[in-house]
């Protein structure tokens, strides 16, 4: 079984300019998304088919918000018009303010003019990174980090995604903040202009979240240097119990008193439909920023970018529908945890060791050191090439999950597994990596 990479192709093709050959051969990850969903796996309808663990989608929760938008949404002529423009509409802002202030716990009242929306938080970041950085500067970034943050900000606006090495140190502690600073001073000597940090809170693939003290002493790094600070809560209410000494509960950076450690102008935080709210397909996402100069820029650049009309009412008719929301969050973190509960038993049962501490999101971050062909003996080249080694041969029996290499992880070996699934899914994918595993 070989999937075909854009890669793959030549490096020359005058119906192309140069920008366009650069994005043909970028675009591997279209090929992934086409294998991996062509075939989809049904435990009854389609027992040979490919079963996708490296997408985050919430699968258990698409029922529920499928029938909640059969039942309410119904489209009016404006909703299909050019409407308010691109900034997203008076009243989805409202929505958004309205929910945030009330989840989120922020010290300074989220109001409707400190949003923007677009389709997908996807498009944010490529906004942001046009706005805040010019070409060849730099974002700070943790080793692991979510897969795509490298090409949402590198792609189009030519931003380099500068990765911070651990070393041993704990990265979610306040003392790890200092590799950041460190990491930023050797970018510096190389040339590379830092201009934000980026914090995945809740983590992806990680599934911990930051303490208040660690999020004070990153807005303090920031604030020295006056970089800025974007922090993606994207999976903000996606957090559920787990049995786990070291986990961490979820507290949004703007509960924390902002304004005593950082400028405003510098503190961005990024939101959205796809993860809380298992709507991925509506394409949906906003950020929160008091930085008025930017969210001109952002505004001016949402000509390119503005969400649908249709995909806007959806997300109205969730967010107003307070009782409806409510419920339907609660019985996510019940799913969520459920799944993570199984995953850690056959994971326990199989003596395949795990990051500890994860309590939030759609993953865990799982250790297959121990079955590559290459020892911890061998070299680093050598280690990465037998986990790309193994992933083919997990695609070969049809499962897929994210390699560590995918993910700018410090070593190889270790894979970023998504048990938001049915749980026959979900056993059976567990199932066929560890039949790869075992060999």
């Amino acid at each position: 079984m070989k999937i075909t990479i854009i890669s793959d192709l030549s490096t020359e093709d005058p119906s192309l300019a140069d920008r366009g050959l650069h994005f043909a051969q970028a675009g591997e990850s279209l090929d992934k998304f086409k294998f991996v969903l062509s075939d989809p796996y049904h435990p009854d309808t389609n027992p040979d088919g490919f079963i996708n663990m490296g997408i985050a989608e919430n699968h258990n929760m698409l029922p529920e918000v499928a029938e909640f938008v059969n039942q309410h949404f119904k489209l009016d002529p404006k909703q299909l018009s050019y409407n308010e423009g691109p900034l997203g509409t008076l009243r989805l802002r409202k929505a958004m303010a309205s929910h945030m202030n009330r989840y989120f716990h922020p010290k300074v009242s989220i109001e409707s003019d400190h949003l923007l929306f677009g389709n997908g938080v996807a498009t944010i970041c490529d906004m942001l990174a046009f706005s805040i950085c010019n070409a060849d500067d730099g974002i700070l970034f943790s080793r692991p980090i979510y897969q795509s943050f490298k090409i949402y900000f590198g792609t189009k606006a030519k931003v380099q995604c500068v990765y911070v090495d651990s070393d041993g140190v704990d990265l979610f502690s306040a003392s790890g903040v200092h590799k950041y600073e460190q990491a930023l001073i050797a970018a510096e000597r190389r040339g590379i202009r830092i201009r934000a940090i980026l914090l995945c809170h809740p983590h992806n693939p990680l599934g911990r979240c930051y303490t208040p003290q660690t999020l004070v002493a990153f807005m303090r790094l920031c604030n020295k240097y006056e970089i800025h600070l974007i922090c993606d809560e994207i999976y903000a209410l996606s957090v559920y119990d787990v049995p786990d000494a070291e986990t961490v509960k979820f507290e949004s950076i703007l509960s924390l008193e902002t304004q005593k450690y950082i400028h405003p102008d510098f503190l961005h935080v990024l939101y959205g439909m796809s993860k809380d709210y298992a709507a991925p397909g509506i394409r949906l996402g906003c950020v929160y920023t008091r930085n008025s100069t930017l969210l001109r820029a952002l505004g001016t650049l949402g000509a390119f970018q503005w969400s649908g009309g249709p995909s806007e009412t959806v997300a109205m008719l969730m967010l107003e529908n307070e009782q409806w929301l409510g419920e339907f969050l609660q019985l996510s973190r019940e799913r969520l945890a459920t799944g993570n509960k199984l995953v850690r038993k056959v994971l326990d049962d199989e003596g395949v060791a795990y990051h500890k501490g994860a309590n939030a999101g759609f993953f865990m971050w799982i250790d297959l050191r121990p079955y590559l062909s290459a020892s911890s003996n061998s070299t680093l080249k050598a280690r990465w090439a037998a986990e790309e080694d193994f992933l083919k041969r997990l695609i070969e029996n049809k499962v897929y999950i994210n390699s560590g290499k995918d993910m700018s992880a410090e070593e190889p070996g270790w894979f970023r597994v998504i048990f938001t699934q049915d749980e026959r899914v979900l056993k059976e994918g567990l199932r066929r990596v560890m039949e790869v595993a075992r060999g």
